[in-house]
């Protein structure tokens, strides 16, 4: 091939995108881009001429994926042999356009990718398989918000607001649940105490803690009121990728501290007994797999545990630091009345998509 014949090809690529129809086409000229490609590589005629032919074969891809999400065999799907006999032998299958599921399947990703994502895998900005990763996740996100919605029996509430601001107006808690922000952003007891002293009585309360020596000990000489430090509980989790440090062990577990009020009621038991160890192992929502939506996130399955332990269907639960209402959302799928408060404008807005009622 000389390099006559390479203008001969990019043009003819060029004419072949604006008009290929067919899916057969559009997997033609996929296969003609990658040789130009190929040959300009072997003949050193520089990036700008590789990326113009992974530009045409990515493109030719997209088209052929646009196509194929509209054909019926070509997907796979079952088609009506008694009321559709006639038809059925014009659509091709996966064999009859000599491509693996595989093939199809990444051609109808790119076809999904908003244009800004396909651009950056055009461009060498981004790769196929970062795209399509980053697809997974969101389909999971997505899939988990679906689930979270339709499991919810009232919708929970979050305020915009400085939880101390809202303090005189909460109503008496049953059950307060939260996770602070670490001492690295400051400390934040006050504002725990405060609503300590709103639980009731008869309630309870779960605040989560990091292991720091300075963070502990600030929980421990923390006015509790009438509410007592009943037990601290671990969160064990395996799934950390920290580097390892030269002066100090990874941590691998958070705290939580429980509370009691002097006339709660008994631990509900509602588990098989695993349920109320004081050692909870459940690893952390993780980003890479489409179930994390805040750095910090504690795992849906563990503030369900603590929920059925120390509350019942209709009992008001709360929780002044909400993030991305985890735990209201948690409580209203279980039946409870659920509130919380929440300054940052991405976190309300996350919990606004996972299912709650925004409240200025």
């Amino acid at each position: 091939m000389n390099e006559n014949n390479s203008l001969v090809i990019f043009t003819k690529a060029a004419l072949m995108l604006a008009e290929a129809d067919t899916i057969q086409k559009a997997k033609e000229l996929k296969s003609l881009a990658l040789t130009a490609m190929d040959w300009a590589k072997r003949k050193g005629m520089g990036e700008a001429a590789i990326q113009h032919c992974r530009s045409y074969a990515l493109e030719a891809e997209r088209k052929m994926g646009e196509m194929l999400k509209v054909t019926d065999r070509a997907q796979g799907k079952r088609t009506d042999l008694v009321t559709k006999r006639d038809q059925v032998n014009d659509i091709p299958t996966l064999a009859d356009l000599g491509l693996t599921k595989k093939e199809s399947s990444e051609a109808q990703m790119l076809a999904d990718l908003p244009s800004n994502v396909f651009e950056e895998i055009r461009i060498g900005k981004k790769t196929k398989s970062k795209a399509k990763k980053e697809k997974n996740i969101q389909v999971r996100k997505k899939r988990l918000i679906e689930e979270t919605k339709a499991a919810i029996i009232e919708r929970p509430l979050i305020h915009a607001i400085d939880c101390i601001k809202y303090l005189a107006k909460v109503q008496p808690i049953d059950l307060l649940l939260t996770d602070p922000p670490y001492f690295t952003n400051g400390d934040y007891t006050d504002q725990v105490s405060a609503y300590l002293k709103q639980v009731k009585p008869t309630g309870q309360a779960y605040v989560f803690a990091s292991t720091d020596p300075s963070e502990v000990a600030a929980y421990l000489g923390m006015d509790s009121h009438h509410m007592i430090l009943a037990q601290i509980l671990v969160w064990n989790y395996n799934n950390t990728g920290q580097r390892q440090p030269n002066d100090r062990y990874n941590s691998n577990y958070q705290l939580i501290f429980y509370y009691r009020g002097p006339d709660a009621s008994a631990i509900n038991k509602p588990g098989d007994g695993t349920h109320q160890y004081a050692c909870q192992t459940i690893n952390a929502p993780d980003a890479r797999i489409g179930d994390r939506f805040h750095e910090w996130q504690k795992p849906m399955e563990l503030i369900e545990r603590l929920i059925r332990n120390s509350s019942n269907i209709g009992d008001f639960v709360f929780d002044p630091f909400a993030g991305t209402g985890t735990t209201i959302l948690a409580a209203a799928k279980l039946g409870r009345k659920a509130d919380g408060c929440e300054i940052d404008d991405d976190n309300i807005k996350i919990c606004i998509e996972r299912g709650c009622i925004h409240v200025s």
